[in-house]
């Protein structure tokens, strides 16, 4: 007699849903269609618990996207897309509002104003471009965290080929990962504008570390390792991930700045 993935109850083979829990007892893999299913329900069901999936995402994180994914586990956790939504909202307000990329820019559109003097008017419109630039990708930080998101898939998807996770797979537990480090985001981008006034580098190579760390631990708890050896594996796999986004991101930055004047 097969048991409900979610609770362990016994299920007879004409349930539907587990008679405990309530969750559906034929649940396929994650594919693509599924998780356009989960985004369309993300919209319309936001009442499940947010405070013990972040709990789970601290302690836990790996395991948490494992469970849900994986183990088929659904009705434990808050539904992730819910959750990413509800994260890259809160951190497009908190990025109009404390404005850590432009704010040495603020106060006037003219660029002369921000460059020094050895740097030559030719040099002004890309001046101009970069902060134009950055001003996109403060006032749309929701579209560029999304962006990230499934480059950082498909590059965990080749490193971990073997594992059998198909990318839909890798693509939900990046969700995951990703709405707890917009999270984090938030949280240090609030705390440094409060305490410093120069304080972008400090918080860029903060996030970065973060990042590389959380997602080492996160990876190997998701591949259910148990040597520590393997945590060369998946910091190597993070490393390579973080690599290909800067470079996605950088290449995409440099044509609008130095290709469209």
């Amino acid at each position: 007699m097969e048991k409900c993935p979610n609770c362990s109850t016994k299920l007879e083979s004409q349930f539907l849903h587990c008679p405990t829990c309530g969750q559906t007892t034929d649940l396929p893999r994650f594919q693509i269609r599924h998780i356009l299913d989960e985004f369309s329900q993300a919209i319309f069901s936001v009442d499940r618990g947010v405070l013990f999936l972040i709990k789970n995402l601290i302690t836990q994180p790996g395991t948490t996207a494992r469970e849900y994914i994986l183990e088929k586990k659904r009705k434990k956790y808050f539904n992730p897309f819910s959750f990413l939504l509800l994260v890259l909202g809160l951190n497009l307000s908190v990025n109009v509002l404390v404005k850590p990329y432009t704010i040495r820019f603020s106060g006037t559109k003219n660029p002369s104003q921000h460059v020094t003097p050895n740097i030559s008017k030719d040099m002004l419109p890309y001046v101009e471009r970069r902060r134009e630039a950055t001003l996109f990708i403060e006032e749309n930080i929701n579209i560029v965290g999304l962006a990230a998101i499934p480059i950082f898939a498909f590059i965990f998807w080749l490193c971990f080929r073997r594992s059998g996770i198909n990318y839909a797979e890798h693509l939900v537990a990046q969700v995951f990962f990703s709405s707890f480090f917009s999270l984090v985001s938030i949280l240090l981008t609030l705390i440094l504008g409060l305490v410093l006034k120069q304080y972008l580098s400090f918080l860029n190579r903060s996030l970065l570390l973060f990042q590389l760390v959380y997602l080492t631990i996160s990876y190997y708890q998701f591949l259910d390792y148990n040597r520590p050896i393997n945590y060369l594996k998946t910091s190597g796999a993070t490393v390579l991930a973080l690599l290909g986004w800067i470079a996605v991101s950088g290449s995409a930055i440099f044509l609008y700045v130095f290709l469209s004047v």
